[in-house]
């Protein structure tokens, strides 16, 4: 059986979407297991755009089965509004969908805790609910899709935790609480009823499984709650770790899977947090403008920044990725030089680890080795012979640093905008 995950490499917002999308074609699962509706994958095809924020990418291709595994929060009136979206366009996606029982619910409660917690000492997080549906589920009072089965068990939880909510925001934040536990009660359960059929045991189904999977990863390693640039994360892991607890599957079931590790040619990241290849000013408006850098699920700018190697290497040892996919190459046409960052100065001594410490990672300062720009387009490139030499040469560069092949670049958003330099896949479409 062909095993593929694909995850982010740096601060999320990779072009991961477009990826899966691309690689799905060839899978007969596609299996999110981790985050929530703080995801935004965006896919042309055709020429139409597709935002994707609850539903794995792979569902965009008529052959394949979405799975929402149990890591996920699932916030089911962004999820009816999604399926509805997808299928006014003509993707049938409810007869194609299966959701795990175990996976927790994102309520309205939530997202207000959301909203007060970033008013208060803010991260930079979506305010989508994501980080309290989590905290709710690690302290026990969390809601999950099996407990809609029961409507009376369903309505003791959530009144209880509205009630629990509601103490917080007036004696906590000072803040009014308008929120209608009856309604939210009647809306959850009106919703779930559209749903219920797609509602299995994800663990139980992808164990019996003979066809290839496609595990989909959210956000990116950086942003992994345990090993990414902790407080300034998300609420789950996003890295290759999330995989057996999202999943439900033991972790010796992706011993043979292959990890496909998603990198920009440069760096971004949206939100707070400690950034050592940022760049302020001209050059760093210059890389936003020409990459479209704005998030597509809040639409913030997004900070960027030259390719730090330092981080991507971080990113190899957690996940052992075994190839990469360079996003974003035809960016970099615009520019005369190119840098790549090499290692750290921390406190006057040269460092070539990622520091888990948050103060030592804010004052670390870029090592840079400056490389030439190839001043040539690559943007819809699918013949490699085409490339220019400079631009191998930056790719080579970063195989060489990383120890890791670059098996494929994406050069522009279209489906069909890619070059292949190893292929991966043994798998056939089973699309044709």
């Amino acid at each position: 059986m062909e095993k593929l995950v694909v995850l982010g490499a740096q601060w999320g917002d990779e072009g991961k979407g477009k990826i899966v999308d691309l690689l799905s074609e060839h899978f007969s699962l596609a299996v999110r297991y981790q985050g929530g509706s703080n995801a935004g994958h965006t896919v042309v095809v055709n020429g139409r755009k597709f935002i994707l924020h609850l539903l794995p990418t792979g569902i965009l291709h008529p052959h394949t089965v979405g799975v929402i595994a149990q890591g996920m929060v699932v916030d089911l009136e962004l999820l009816n509004q999604e399926v509805n979206e997808l299928e006014e366009k003509g993707i049938n996606v409810s007869e194609r969908l299966v959701i795990s029982e175990r996976a927790h619910l994102v309520l309205p409660y939530h997202k207000l805790l959301d909203s007060l917690f970033e008013k208060k000492k803010g991260i930079g997080t979506t305010r989508r609910g994501i980080g309290p549906a989590y905290m709710f589920k690690y302290a026990r009072k969390g809601i999950r899709v099996a407990d809609l089965k029961d409507p009376e068990h369903f309505r003791e939880l959530l009144f209880e935790n509205i009630d629990f909510v509601k103490s917080i925001c007036e004696k906590v934040f000072c803040e009014k609480f308008e929120l209608d536990p009856e309604k939210i009660y009647r809306e959850q359960l009106k919703i779930f009823e559209r749903f219920k059929k797609n509602v299995s045991d994800v663990s139980s189904l992808l164990l019996s499984q003979k066809n290839s999977v496609l595990f989909e990863g959210a956000q990116g390693t950086l942003l992994d709650v345990d090993i990414g640039t902790y407080p300034f994360v998300t609420s789950s892991n996003s890295s290759a770790l999330g995989l057996s607890n999202g999943t439900g599957l033991p972790p010796t079931y992706f011993s043979d899977a292959y990890i496909l590790g998603v990198t920009k040619a440069y760096t971004t990241r949206v939100g707070e947090g400690p950034f050592p290849t940022e760049i302020k000013g001209e050059e760093g408006e210059k890389l936003r403008e020409l990459g479209g850098e704005f998030g597509a699920t809040t639409g913030r700018p997004r900070r960027t920044g030259w390719l730090d190697l330092v981080a991507l290497k971080f990113a190899v040892r957690v996940n052992d990725i075994k190839g990469f996919v360079l996003t974003k190459l035809d960016v970099l046409d615009a520019f005369d030089e190119v840098k790549v960052c090499v290692a750290y100065e921390l406190d006057g001594q040269l460092v070539d680890h990622f520091p888990a410490s948050l103060p030592e990672l804010s004052r670390v300062k870029p090592v840079y080795k400056t490389l030439k720009g190839w001043k040539t387009s690559t943007k819809g490139l699918k013949d490699p012979s085409k490339l220019p030499p400079r631009a191998l040469d930056y790719v080579k560069f970063i195989e060489d640093y990383t120890g890791v092949p670059v098996v494929m670049l994406s050069t522009g958003p279209e489906r069909e905008a890619f070059v292949w330099l190893k292929e991966i896949l043994k798998t056939q479409s089973t699309s044709s």
